[in-house]
């Protein structure tokens, strides 16, 4: 039995005839995950600083090790997101703290503006509020990443300031 056939799936839903499903990062992804950073390039590096800095499939297992013991550590969540059972993109809560934590995501422009994003970040609102307990999410995008932006709004967040690297920081609270 091969185990990555078979992952633990936290939350699943279909878009636009595509099956999403959010799970932990395993290592086993990290050649697909990597194949997508590469192909998108270009554009993740214009709003992701650490971008250009996964240049091997190594390094992209090297990060999902580093995320699990995050996970253990308590300050943060990691999800990979699957497409149609292809690993294409990750959210996250990093910061995290008793009281908050800060979103984070990235997905392959294949799945681009079909609403599979926003989903998963609801996904992560509620579990955030609902089993973390967190009183308040952040979420900061790049000045031009107006796709980003979207996201944050129609996921409820609301816009708050700019931060000191220009960055919008958009926040949503817990009722």
């Amino acid at each position: 039995m091969r185990l990555q056939k078979y992952p633990l799936v936290l939350h699943s839903f279909m878009i636009d005839k595509h099956n999403i499903e959010l799970v932990l990062p395993e290592t086993w992804q990290a050649s697909a995950l990597f194949e997508q950073l590469h192909k998108n390039l270009k554009e993740f590096s214009k709003w992701l600083v650490w971008a250009n800095k996964i240049d091997s499939v190594q390094k992209e297992v090297d990060s999902i090790k580093l995320f699990q013991q995050k996970m253990v550590d308590g300050t943060a969540f990691n999800l990979v997101i699957l497409v149609d059972e292809k690993p294409s993109g990750m959210i996250d809560l990093h910061y995290l703290k008793d009281e908050s934590g800060e979103v984070g995501y990235w997905l392959s422009s294949d799945f681009q503006h079909l609403g599979i994003m926003t989903k998963c970040v609801e996904f992560l609102e509620q579990y955030a509020f609902e089993q973390l307990k967190l009183e308040y999410l952040i979420l900061r995008t790049h000045p031009q990443n107006f796709a980003s932006q979207n996201v944050a709004k129609r996921s409820g967040f609301d816009y708050l300031k700019d931060d000191e690297n220009g960055h919008k920081v958009f926040v949503i609270k817990n009722n």
